[in-house]
């Protein structure tokens, strides 16, 4: 018998299902045949072609316009995720908020403070809505995206390791006071994920003033100058990782932090 992944049996959420590593999760989780729904902020359109085009497969999924900064958003979409698959048994949140490359002492503190309230507090505001309901059902499994710049210094992206770090501390918290309940709690540590080559990438940052361009082209660079790899990971590939972690088979792994790297933390 070929060797394959198992799940529990219920519903999953997928938060930031569209984004490069929401997508190659959402995907994964259908193509395992998991109940699902996976949520969206600002990209309307190109969640609905994603419904559609995996619904077109068979895959139980919906999507759902979901505001992590509002508590009554996130109830809404673990009940739609509950209305259409059972319990609540598998939770991940796959990105966080966009946000400008800068020296950290530079960005002004009232838009750091908003990072933090849409990234780890709202990674938070998800998880605290969604342990109760995996008490509820025997345990489950909750998988945060973090950032390998919680593993080693990338200039000018310091704010998302200030977010991040926070994150991964919930994530050991949690995963030390829910064990006794059956409920997992792991993050992933993401670096360089794109569909597109370097090439293609910095050809996609020409429309930026010159100022933007550079930083982030000069943090691409620096992506592609230390992954090991010597390319981006596919967001498909990020999402292989995601759904071990929620599966059955990882069901003695709880408290850690997996890096997704390509070698660059190395």
């Amino acid at each position: 018998m070929p060797l394959q992944l198992t799940f529990p049996k219920g519903a999953a959420l997928v938060s930031g299902g569209t984004g490069r590593v929401g997508e190659g999760v959402t995907r994964c989780l259908a193509e395992a045949g998991i109940p699902l729904v996976f949520t969206y902020r600002g990209s309307t359109e190109k969640a609905a072609r994603l419904e559609d085009e995996l619904r077109t497969t068979g895959a139980n999924i919906r999507s759902c316009h979901m505001d992590n900064g509002d508590i009554a958003s996130i109830d809404r979409a673990i009940a739609l995720a509950e209305e259409i698959g059972g319990p609540l048994r598998t939770v991940i949140w796959s990105g966080g908020p966009v946000f400008g490359f800068d020296k950290l002492a530079d960005i002004p503190p009232d838009v750091a403070g908003q990072f933090l309230q849409d990234d780890a507090m709202g990674c938070f505001r998800l998880v605290s809505r969604a342990v109760p309901k995996l008490r509820a059902h025997d345990g489950g499994s909750i998988t945060l995206c973090t950032t390998i710049a919680n593993k080693r210094v990338v200039d000018l992206d310091g704010l998302s390791p200030f977010s991040k770090n926070a994150v991964e501390a919930m994530v050991r918290q949690i995963a030390a006071e829910e064990a006794a309940g059956g409920i997992r709690c792991n993050s992933v540590a993401v670096s360089w994920v794109s569909p597109l080559t370097k090439a293609q990438q910095i050809a996609e940052m020409a429309v930026l003033p010159p100022a933007d361009r550079d930083r982030i082209v000069g943090v691409i660079e620096a992506m592609a100058d230390g992954t090991r790899m010597d390319r981006p990971a596919l967001p498909i590939e990020c999402g292989y990782l995601f759904a071990f972690l929620a599966s059955e088979q990882a069901a003695c792994i709880t408290g850690q932090s997996v890096a997704f790297d390509g070698g660059f933390a190395l």
